[in-house]
C-alpha cells in the first residue's frame, strides 16, 4: 500500500512537470518559426532591394555656368538590367531630362563577352543627351586582359556615338556653357607617366572642368590638388553593406570603411561625387544599399 502510494505520487509529479513543459516547447517552436520567417523575409527584401533604383540629387554651383546643366551619372552596372532591356533605368533617366550623361566605368563584367546590354543602353541614352564614358577595371580586363574575352568595347561604343576618354580631355558645349571633360584611367603607380601631361593641360583650360575616373582612390593623392570643378567616380559600390549610420562597410581594394566610399566631398579646388553604383560583385547582395542613379545639377553661383 505504501509502495503504491509512492509510485502514484511520483506519477502525479511527472504529469504536472510534463504539463509545464508543453507551453515551453510550444513557445520554442513559435520562436524558431518566427526566426525562419524573419530570415526569409530579410532575404526577399534584400533581393528585391537590389533591383530597386534610388535616385540621389546633388547641387553644385559655379560662376562658369550661365545656363543650368543637369548631369546623370551611371557607374558599376556590371551588366545588370532593371526591367527588360533596362527599360526601367531608361525610363527613369528619360524622366530626369539630362543635358549630359556620364558613365564612370565597370558598366560591363571583365569576364563576360556580352556587351550588348551596355551598348544597347548607350544607344537609347544617346537619344536624350551626349554620353561620355571612362573605363573602369572591368572594361580594361574585358578589352585588354590576358586570357580574357578581349572584346573591342571602345570601338562599339564609338560606333554608337559615345565619347570614350582615355587619359585625355576634350572641349564641349553643354547648353551654351563651355565644358572641358577629362577621363582618367591611369593607375596610381603610373599616373604621372601616363596622365601627368594631360592633367596639366586640362588644368589650364577655362571652361567648367569635369573630371571622370572610375577609382575614388585616385583622389587620395594623384588628383587631390588638381584644379577641377567637378569630379566623379564609382568602384566602391557604397561599401556593399551600408551600416545604419551611413558608412560603407568594405571594399576588397581598401578593406573596411573605404575612404570616399560614396557621397559628396570637398577637395582642394573642386567637388567630388562618388556613386554607390548600380550593380554588384558577383552574387554578393547589397545590404541597406540600393542601386544608385546620381543626378548632379550645376547652376550659377
Amino acid at each position: 500500500m505504501a509502495k503504491g502510494t509512492v509510485i502514484s505520487a511520483m506519477d502525479e509529479e511527472y504529469a504536472v512537470e510534463k504539463k509545464r513543459r508543453r507551453p515551453r516547447k510550444f513557445l520554442l517552436v513559435l520562436l524558431i518559426l518566427a526566426a525562419v520567417v524573419l530570415a526569409f523575409g530579410i532575404a526577399i527584401w534584400m533581393l528585391s532591394d537590389n533591383d530597386t533604383l534610388e535616385t540621389t540629387f546633388y547641387q553644385v554651383t559655379s560662376g562658369k555656368i550661365q545656363e543650368a546643366v543637369r548631369i546623370v551619372l551611371l557607374t558599376d552596372l556590371h551588366n545588370h538590367e532593371f526591367g527588360r532591356a533596362n527599360r526601367d533605368l531608361v525610363n527613369e533617366i528619360e524622366s530626369l531630362e539630362p543635358d549630359l550623361i556620364v558613365m564612370a566605368g565597370d558598366m560591363v563584367n571583365g569576364n563576360d563577352a556580352n556587351i550588348t546590354i551596355v551598348t544597347d543602353l548607350c544607344g537609347k541614352l544617346l537619344e536624350m543627351a551626349p554620353v561620355y564614358y571612362v573605363f573602369g577595371n572591368n572594361e580594361g580586363a574585358l578589352e585588354y586582359g590576358d586570357g580574357g574575352p578581349q572584346v573591342a568595347l571602345d570601338a562599339e561604343l564609338w560606333k554608337k556615338g559615345v565619347t570614350v576618354l582615355y587619359n585625355n580631355s576634350i572641349s564641349a558645349e553643354i547648353k551654351g556653357n563651355p565644358f572641358e571633360i577629362m577621363g582618367v584611367t591611369a593607375a596610381e603607380d603610373e599616373f604621372e607617366k601616363v596622365a601627368g601631361d594631360a592633367i596639366s593641360s586640362f588644368e589650364k583650360k577655362d571652361g567648367f572642368k569635369l573630371l571622370l575616373t572610375h577609382f575614388p582612390s585616385l583622389y587620395y593623392d594623384c588628383l587631390a590638388d588638381v584644379n577641377f570643378d567637378l569630379g566623379v567616380a564609382g568602384h566602391f559600390h557604397g561599401g556593399q553593406i551600408r551600416l545604419p549610420d551611413g558608412r560603407g562597410l568594405f571594399h576588397v581594394d581598401e578593406g573596411f570603411f573605404p575612404r570616399y566610399c560614396y557621397g559628396e566631398f570637398s577637395l582642394t579646388h573642386g567637388t567630388l561625387i562618388v556613386s554607390r553604383g548600380l550593380g554588384g560583385h558577383g552574387h554578393l547582395p547589397r545590404i541597406n544599399n540600393r542601386p544608385e542613379l546620381v543626378v548632379i545639377d550645376i547652376s550659377r553661383s
